[in-house]
């Protein structure tokens, strides 16, 4: 009977691991891996009743020993479906001890349970909160009595029973059962890889052959995989590097806000410092146009093509060319100035052999300028300018597409 109850329980585990392991691989980014180590508590009641005699009274008495909690290791892992369903396997070792023959031993349980969790908030940065349905296969080698006989009673006659709140006119003991889970858990992200973890769920054996009882485990999560964590609201564009290496390192960190009016409402750089001589913005500083026209001079002609090399290593990367003005003049002015200059650009690399479905241009005007108007003409050069930014985000890259 157990044989059977393991290979079906293993039949269940497979079943939900399977379409984990072969989930696809075409993405760009990979999928999400969690690993968490921590404690749990479960509170299975052990119920002994020993020591039963009578008095020279006449009165019967007897010791009762009832123990509520134990504890126990928590072993987690998940793995990310979409970005709101999450497969997971969690398994716990239980160390519970219980009275036998008036002497205390220790006992240990086992609990294998797979299980689905909805992510509700798939754009929370830092807290994840989840729901939780999963089976599982519990094995325990110690005894959870609800029911007995008096052991020394001469009669045979007198019994004794007890309940707790989970389990209200049980009188089983089976030590291998399989109990559906429904809980609620919450993964809280110190930092983009490490996080805390904390669940609770109550079990609730199938059938009348195990106990039902409520869980609560916490630890510490491990994040591998998947997309860097980023205000929802917040794409990353990252300037390429200009070297010959293949890939292209991040040296400036442009976040935008993006809105349905004007796709850029705030712009915060981040500087990091890279190992290389020059960069794709420096570059860029040196692509100058006629004076109030978009046309691209002929010195700037040579940069374009070396700039066209470089974006040609990395030939699954897509790019945003973008166009900025300074704060002096009209609104509408500055927003068809820069957008001018950004398809110059644009077309420019086209030209150089750079496939279309990789680039896309956008003209913001002085919307994101950070001189002001008041300022002198050369501190008000540096918000004049067309960049080429790499776009990390699919959902930013089609939102961008569709304007």
């Amino acid at each position: 009977m157990k044989n059977k109850m393991y290979r079906t329980a293993s039949a269940v585990v497979l079943a939900l691991l399977y379409p984990v392991a072969g989930y696809s691989q075409a993405r760009t980014v990979p999928k999400t891996w969690e690993f968490g180590l921590g404690g749990a508590a479960m509170n299975v009641t052990r119920t002994t009743v020993s020591d039963f005699h009578q008095t020279a009274g006449g009165d019967y008495i007897f010791n009762l020993d009832e123990r509520l909690i134990y504890g126990g290791i928590e072993l987690y892992s998940a793995r990310e479906l979409s970005r709101w369903l999450y497969a997971d396997l969690q398994g716990t070792i239980g160390l519970a001890k219980y009275n036998d023959a008036e002497k205390t031993r220790q006992g240990y349980s086992l609990m294998i349970s797979p299980g689905i969790q909805l992510r509700p908030f798939p754009r929370s940065e830092w807290i994840q909160p989840y729901i939780r349905l999963g089976v599982s296969l519990y094995h325990k080698n110690f005894p959870t009595s609800y029911f007995g006989q008096f052991k020394g009673d001469v009669t045979k006659e007198a019994l004794w029973k007890a309940e707790d709140a989970w389990n209200k006119g049980y009188t089983f003991d089976s030590d291998t059962f399989f109990p559906v889970s429904a809980g609620v858990g919450v993964i809280g992200w110190m930092s983009d890889r490490v996080g805390v973890h904390i669940q609770g769920q109550y079990n609730r054996s199938l059938g009348t052959d195990g106990v039902n009882f409520a869980q609560v485990s916490a630890g510490i999560v491990l994040r591998l995989g998947g997309a860097d964590k980023h205000k929802a609201s917040a794409d990353r564009y990252v300037p390429g590097h200009l070297d010959d290496y293949a890939a292209l390192y991040p040296q400036k960190v442009v976040e935008k806000e993006v809105v349905r009016e004007v796709p850029v409402e705030v712009v915060r750089e981040v500087i990091k410092e890279i190992p290389s001589e020059k960069t794709l913005a420096e570059m860029m500083d040196n692509v100058n146009f006629d004076f109030d026209k978009a046309t691209i001079t002929e010195d700037s002609r040579p940069i374009l093509d070396k700039i066209a090399n470089i974006l040609a290593q990395s030939p699954d990367a897509r790019f945003l060319v973008a166009g900025y003005t300074d704060a002096k003049g009209s609104e509408e002015y500055n927003e068809t100035l820069s957008k001018a200059r950004a398809k110059a650009v644009y077309e420019a690399l086209l030209q150089r052999g750079i496939q279309p479905s990789r680039l896309c241009y956008r003209g913001f005007g002085k919307r994101v300028a950070l001189v002001p108007e008041s300022a002198t003409d050369e501190q008000r050069r540096g918000d004049r300018k067309v960049v080429i930014e790499r776009v990390t985000s699919l959902s930013l890259w089609n939102y961008l597409n569709q304007l």
